[in-house]
């Protein structure tokens, strides 16, 4: 079977973090690129900074590895990379979903009635031949949120529990298929630099209009979220500035 987008597909019943597999392959350099790796199961799979990811057999998570040069993108895409693979799993699953139920949590998150509906891993490699991207998903699709950890059941969501057509494990080839369709899609756009693609994040943005609080390590910002700019930024409007973010952690507080 072919896949669109990639030269390469790993599939593999369990594996600790596709994220992680990407890293040595792309280190080892013996695999074909563009390459996904594919997984029903993750026992260490990883959110962005030190949070862990949960998922199970109804999950949808796998990694993309590619030469960001053989595709014509630039160091200053990277930024935005998570924001465009947002807009493409949120078009892809868009068919089962409710009108307007899916939405991006900046910076790599898209959620459904403020839980969390997948996540988003965008990481740069080292390697002998130059650098390699891996962008790492994994979206609820028939996850059984209520065999999670607690703190999962509260703040996550799935595709089966917000479709209104029943769901089946074939279901998740289908929607495989979709994510990376419109992958190739996103990143040839943000490679040509289409308006449209920032305009589109933008219109997705669940942090707009809402109070934001957002720890950057070394101190703390807060504000009214006013939309992603097309560099990738969080747009907060503080007291007295605006602040334009590129990374922090982001607690919404109304």
């Amino acid at each position: 079977m072919t896949w669109p987008f990639v030269r390469m597909l790993i599939e593999r019943d369990v594996v600790e973090s596709t994220n992680d597999l990407a890293r040595e392959l792309a280190i080892a350099g013996t695999v074909e690129l563009p390459l996904a790796i594919r997984a029903a199961r993750q026992t260490r799979g990883r959110g962005r900074g030190a949070h862990a990811w949960w998922s199970d057999a109804g999950s949808l998570t796998f990694s993309v590895l590619l030469d960001p040069a053989a595709h014509g993108l630039r160091v200053a895409d990277e930024p935005k990379l998570a924001l465009a693979t947002a807009v493409a799993l949120i078009e892809a699953i868009a068919g089962d979903l409710p009108p307007g139920a899916a939405g991006i949590r900046w910076p790599n998150d898209v959620e459904a009635g403020d839980k969390k509906l997948a996540g988003i891993l965008p990481e740069r490699v080292a390697t002998p031949s130059g650098p390699r991207l891996v962008i790492g998903v994994g979206l609820n699709v028939l996850t059984r949120i209520a065999d999670a950890p607690d703190e999962v059941r509260r703040l996550a969501t799935s595709v089966a529990d917000l479709s209104t057509n029943p769901l089946t494990s074939e279901d998740l080839d289908r929607l495989f298929r979709a994510i990376l369709e419109q992958f190739a899609d996103v990143l040839g756009r943000l490679v040509r630099e289409d308006p449209a693609l920032p305009m589109h994040w933008d219109r997705l943005d669940r942090l707009r209009g809402r109070r934001v609080r957002v720890d950057l390590g070394p101190r703390i910002v807060s504000g009214i979220g006013r939309g992603i700019d097309p560099d990738g930024a969080l747009v907060l409007a503080g007291e007295t500035e605006v602040f334009r973010l590129f990374g922090g952690q982001v607690f919404r507080e109304g």
